[in-house]
């Protein structure tokens, strides 16, 4: 793994324990998709940046192989 690419590493772990406590990552029981419009978003912009760093990280660690 070149430098550049431990730095990136680094810092897309970093993002990804931070979302570790993004409280719409992790929806409530309660929860249920359609009652709230604005909720729905928040849900889904964070499900979304989940799964971005997610595939990065993993393109990233293809690419070192």
């Amino acid at each position: 793994m070149t430098l550049k690419q431990r730095r990136r590493h680094g810092e897309l772990m970093g993002q990804l324990e931070g979302m570790r406590n993004n409280a719409y990552l992790w929806p409530t029981e309660d929860y249920a998709p359609g009652d709230n419009e604005e909720e729905d978003e928040k849900y889904q912009k964070a499900q979304e940046t989940f799964q971005s760093l997610v595939q990065e990280l993993h393109q990233l660690e293809q690419d070192t192989t």
